[in-house]
């Protein structure tokens, strides 16, 4: 298993739809307000695929913390919810997916855990 933020393919969708579309399947959440991070070529001149990054809120009362994702795309999603320090710590050991760090990265430096 690969610790990752919630991700997917836009699917048609604009970039904002499919964040949240692809947060609810994989996570059983819905999100509140939705914030654009950025966007970036995670290995140019080699793929052409941009990512968007977005951030936004959620309330994890009442939520199913049961296994997520959707069975007839092949996922079988654990999900975690993990303390802010105790993520960044983990950095480059157990979260080792460029995208989650980045986001926990912007997060410290300019996010809503900026100090």
């Amino acid at each position: 298993m690969l610790i990752e933020t919630a991700a997917g393919l836009l699917d048609e969708d604009d970039a904002e739809t499919a964040i949240r579309r692809e947060a609810e399947e994989e996570t059983n959440v819905v999100v509140g307000d939705v914030e654009h991070v950025f966007d970036v070529y995670m290995s140019p001149g080699s793929v052409t695929e941009k990512l968007h990054f977005y951030a936004a809120p959620y309330d994890g009362a009442g939520r199913d913390w049961a296994r997520a994702g959707l069975a007839d795309e092949g996922e079988d999603i654990e999900v975690l919810e993990i303390g802010f320090d105790d993520a960044l710590t983990m950095i480059g050991t157990e979260i080792v997916d460029a995208k989650t760090i980045m986001l926990l990265q912007w997060a410290a430096l300019t996010g809503p855990f900026a100090t």
